[in-house]
C-alpha cells in the first residue's frame, strides 16, 4: 500500500469487520470462563427445580389442611428424598430447598407454634409455597445462547447444568511495546529532553477494560532489529500493539520491522484527527497495529480501531454510535480531517448531552482526564451548542 494513501475511517471499520476472525473455540475451566463468550448454546439437562421444593421454613401437612393442632412426626432435611406425605393430623417439619411429598401443603414457620411434639398452625395450608418441579426451567430449555458473554450470573447457571468446562472463545492475548529512547520509566524523574512513560500505563488499563489478556509489555529501542527480536521472543500472540514509530521519519521503523516479521501492511494512514500515522498489518490470524506516539492519538485510535478488533476477536458485536446534544458554548472550527474530540458524556441528561474537553492537541495528555466519548465530527464541518452528534462511547471501568 502506498505510504502517501489516506484511508477513510469507515474504510477502516469495514476492514476490520471484514477480515478479524474470531479466535478459535475451546474448552476452559469453568473459575476461566469468567469475561469469555459462550462458543454453543447451554441447554438445561432437567428440569429446575428438579423436585417439588419448599420455599420456606414450616411444616408440611396434608393437602386442604385447615388451621388447627398436629403431631409432630419428623423432620424433612435438604438433601433428603422426600417421603410420603403426612397423614391426617400429623405435620413434618420442612426446611427451604427442602424435597416436598406430592399431595401436601405447608404453612410458614411464623404462622405456627410448637410445644413438644404438637404443632398449633394458625394458617391454612397452601400448595403456593411450593417451587413445583419444572416451575423456572424445563428440561432442554436453553439457558444461554451462543455469543452470550460470561459473567458471574452465567457462571451460576453453567455450574447449575454442571458445565463445568464450557466451549468459550477464549480473550486475545495482546503484546504491547513502547519505544522512544527519549521514554523512561513513570517511576523516574526525567532528565532533559526526556518523558515518562504514559503509553504503557495507558494501554493496560485500556487492555482489561477491553477484556484482551495483556502479554508482559516491554519497552525497546527503535531498531528494526530490536524490535523483531522483542516480538520472537514474546511467542504466541493474537495481537500486536507498538507504541510510536509508526509515522514516516527517519527513525519510525515500526512499518519495517512489521513487514520483516512477515506482516502485510493492509493501512499505513488514516483520514482521521489525531491518528493520522496508524499502521495496521496482517499476519495469518494475528493482526498488529502500530499507534502513534502521542497519548491522545493513542486514546482515539484505540477506542476505533483497537478495541473493535479485539471485539471481533472475542466475538461479540460492535457496539452502535450514540447520540447526543453539544452542550452549551460549544464550538468548534472546521478541519480537512475527521476530528474524533476527546469529550465527557452524560447519558443520563435528557437528552444525552456531551461536553467537549479542552484540547489543543493529540500530545494535550490533561485532555484525557474524565474522558468517556469521542465526538465524531465530520470533515469540514463545525457543530454548535445544541447539535446532535454522533458519539463513540468510551467504557471507563471492565
Amino acid at each position: 500500500m502506498p505510504e502517501d494513501q489516506l484511508i477513510s475511517v469507515d474504510d477502516v471499520l469495514a476492514l476490520l469487520d471484514a477480515q478479524v476472525e474470531p479466535r478459535s473455540a475451546a474448552p476452559v475451566a469453568l473459575t476461566e470462563a469468567l469475561g469469555c463468550v459462550l462458543a454453543a448454546d447451554a441447554l438445561a439437562e432437567c428440569d429446575q427445580p428438579a423436585f417439588d421444593r419448599s420455599a420456606i421454613d414450616g411444616f408440611a401437612v396434608a393437602a386442604g389442611a385447615v388451621a388447627g393442632d398436629f403431631t409432630l412426626v419428623g423432620d424433612l432435611l435438604p438433601g433428603e428424598p422426600a417421603p410420603l406425605a403426612p397423614g391426617q393430623g400429623a405435620a413434618l417439619r420442612v426446611f427451604t430447598g427442602s424435597a416436598v411429598p406430592p399431595k401436601c401443603g405447608l404453612v410458614m414457620v411464623e404462622d405456627s407454634t410448637v410445644a413438644g411434639n404438637r404443632v398449633t398452625l394458625r394458617r391454612a395450608a397452601t400448595e403456593k409455597l411450593i417451587r413445583r418441579q419444572g416451575s423456572s426451567v424445563r428440561a432442554g430449555a436453553k439457558l444461554l445462547a451462543a455469543g452470550d458473554r460470561i459473567g458471574p450470573g452465567e457462571i451460576a447457571v453453567l455450574a447449575s447444568v454442571g458445565a463445568v468446562r464450557p466451549r468459550v472463545i477464549k480473550s486475545p492475548r495482546v503484546l504491547h511495546l513502547t519505544t522512544g529512547r527519549e521514554v523512561v520509566p513513570a517511576d523516574t524523574m526525567p532528565r532533559p529532553g526526556q518523558i515518562r512513560d504514559t503509553n504503557g500505563p495507558l494501554v493496560a488499563a485500556l487492555l482489561k477494560i477491553a477484556g484482551a489478556v495483556p502479554l508482559p509489555p516491554h519497552h525497546v529501542d527503535e531498531s528494526v532489529g530490536a524490535l523483531v527480536a522483542a516480538v520472537r521472543a514474546a511467542g504466541d500472540f493474537d495481537l500486536l500493539l507498538v507504541s510510536g514509530g509508526s509515522s514516516v521519519g527517519e527513525h519510525d521503523r515500526t512499518p519495517q520491522a512489521l513487514i520483516a516479521l512477515g506482516f502485510e501492511l493492509l493501512v499505513r494512514r488514516v483520514d482521521v484527527r489525531p491518528g493520522k500515522p496508524l499502521l495496521i498489518g496482517r499476519r495469518g490470524k494475528q493482526w498488529a497495529f502500530g499507534l502513534p506516539g502521542n497519548p491522545v492519538s493513542h486514546f482515539v485510535t484505540f477506542h476505533l480501531f483497537v478495541a473493535r478488533a479485539i471485539r471481533r476477536m472475542r466475538g461479540l458485536p460492535t457496539p452502535a454510535l450514540r447520540r447526543a446534544r453539544l452542550s452549551a458554548g460549544t464550538s468548534f472550527s472546521p478541519h480537512v480531517r475527521e476530528t474524533f474530540w476527546p469529550a465527557r458524556l452524560d447519558a443520563l441528561a435528557l437528552p444525552a448531552t456531551v461536553f467537549p474537553r479542552h484540547w489543543l492537541d493529540s500530545g494535550d495528555l490533561a485532555a484525557l482526564a474524565g474522558v468517556n466519548a469521542l465526538i465524531r465530527i465530520p470533515a469540514g464541518l463545525a457543530p454548535v451548542a445544541g447539535d446532535e452528534v454522533e458519539v463513540v462511547a468510551c467504557p471507563e471501568s471492565v
